[in-house]
């Protein structure tokens, strides 16, 4: 992988609340579960919403719903230092989306804003942005943004800074240019093989045993640092997608695994490639 500086003097492209289907939750740490999968996670937060919308807007009432959900759902975090906000809900106006429950302008707080009452905070709530945001260049995350269409996996990607950075520097060094936020337009080609590429995050056959899931700790605090990629002997070699396979958590019994995660990424990679090309 080719290495060059990032310019990320241009201003920071918003990403925790995107569009009526599309928002991040992931800072709350919604993926910190045992079973991140969309359905789990879609009935989950369906349930807090029922519940809280009974809920008195009462710090008794907002404690006592807190205390209900920890009673009710598994406690057991693969990050056991990284947060889980009970408080994780569903948006529901002209889409649907993941969201805060306590927020001002969620559906029966009438403007009253009950984050204070979070484990974090209202101050960092509101001024909270994660390292992607920070570090990446906005021509890469408007890329991003504008190729999700659904909640679930735009919080998985955005907060993969590292992938990201791996992903696109080697797109940008195959086209010979920086990528345009126009070449990624919502429906169009390039943003569908995006997609394939962020779905890697939930279906990765190649994921180490020992992997804490689909979810990733992305505070840059050294708490919990993804390790490198797994091998079971020193037979099976380096890659020219390390740096992917270790953001995926990889781990490789043989050659041939190796081999076959490899074209999965070098396909979608290659196919963006051509197409960002032929435009």
């Amino acid at each position: 992988m080719t290495n060059r500086s990032i310019d990320t003097n241009a201003p920071a492209v918003y990403l925790c609340q995107v569009g009526p289907f599309i928002s991040c939750g992931a800072c709350c740490g919604l993926y910190n579960v045992i079973d991140p999968s969309l359905e789990r996670l879609e009935a989950m937060l369906r349930r807090r919403t029922r519940w809280f919308a009974d809920v008195p807007r009462t710090v008794a009432g907002v404690d006592d719903f807190k205390a209900r959900v920890e009673a009710a759902e598994p406690q057991t975090r693969p990050f056991p230092e990284f947060h889980h906000c009970p408080y994780l809900g569903m948006i529901e106006d002209s889409g649907c989306r993941v969201g805060c429950l306590l927020h001002p302008l969620a559906k029966g707080n009438n403007g009253v804003d009950w984050r204070g009452l979070s484990f974090y905070g209202g101050m960092a709530c509101r001024t909270y942005f994660c390292p992607s945001v920070r570090h990446l260049p906005a021509h890469w995350l408007t890329a991003v943004r504008q190729s999700m269409d659904h909640w679930y996996l735009h919080g998985l990607i955005v907060t993969e800074r590292r992938l990201l950075e791996a992903f696109f520097m080697e797109l940008e060094r195959r086209i010979g240019r920086p990528i345009d936020t126009a070449d990624f337009s919502a429906g169009g080609q390039a943003a569908e093989l995006f997609n394939r590429f962020a779905a890697l995050k939930t279906g990765w056959p190649f994921r180490r045993a020992d992997a804490p899931g689909a979810g990733n700790y992305f505070f840059e605090d050294g708490l919990y640092p993804r390790p490198d990629v797994w091998r079971a002997d020193s037979a099976i070699p380096a890659s020219p997608f390390e740096v992917i396979l270790s953001e995926l958590d990889s781990g490789f019994a043989s050659k041939a695994d190796l081999k076959a995660a490899e074209e999965r990424i070098e396909a979608i990679i290659d196919s963006l490639a051509k197409q960002l090309i032929q435009q």
